[in-house]
């Protein structure tokens, strides 16, 4: 179904926020250009699949996407091999986010921006650190972009990502670091590809070199 999928991406895309109420059956229609029917069939499938919750009176609110089970052999990743990969994915990720990006994606990077800045340890820190880099990959609109960065992000829940960071943890490198990221979301916001490409890469290398010793 058309319309399912499109809702469904834009769901996950973050069209709406979580618990904002989507547009009636009718505006979606409108907006759409299809049958009042063919609306509800597709929001009766999002809602057998959890994406959103309809309450007859009040309207129909956007729900967290459900938990989706690892792929098999995630948890086998090593932090190593993500790190490369992210080498690879994230500066042209972060590319195609520069020529993408609306005014709410950029509102969001600088609230995360707001929490690495305000954030009182590494675990705060890595929270909206996490929350930046997804808020790149929202900002490609491309599902398949989006699905990978944050296959890769599990990783930073475990403990052996942690334990790496916390090493490596020091005032000075988180310093250059959050002058890393916000040199980022500049370019993004003056729409400048190369530069946030290369910064992004230059970031990745960095983490590279103190989590795994690799520092020139």
């Amino acid at each position: 179904m058309a319309l399912r999928n499109l809702l469904a991406r834009e769901l996950r895309e973050d069209r709406w926020a979580l618990g904002e109420k989507l547009p009636t059956e009718r505006e979606l229609g409108t907006r759409y250009g299809v049958a009042r029917n063919t609306v509800r069939r597709a929001l009766e499938a999002l809602e057998a699949e959890g994406l959103i919750t309809r309450h007859v009176g009040r309207g129909t609110f956007r729900n967290a996407p459900p938990e989706a089970a690892p792929p098999a052999g995630e948890e086998e990743l090593s932090p190593s091999d993500v790190v490369e990969c992210r080498l690879m994915l994230e500066p042209e990720m972060i590319s195609l986010a520069v020529a993408r990006a609306t005014q709410a994606d950029i509102a969001r990077m600088l609230e995360c921006l707001r929490g690495t800045d305000d954030a009182a340890d590494l675990p705060g820190f890595e929270k909206w650190d996490a929350a930046l880099h997804d808020a790149f990959a929202l900002a490609t609109h491309n599902g398949a972009i989006i699905a990978m960065s944050r296959s890769l992000a599990r990783v930073r829940e475990r403990t052996d990502w942690g334990q790496l960071k916390a090493r490596g943890n020091t005032v000075e490198r988180r310093a250059t670091l959050q002058a890393q990221h916000h040199a980022m979301v500049e370019a993004v916001r003056q729409r400048d590809r190369m530069e946030a490409r290369r910064v992004m890469r230059e970031h990745i290398l960095f983490v590279q070199g103190y989590m795994f010793g690799d520092e020139g």
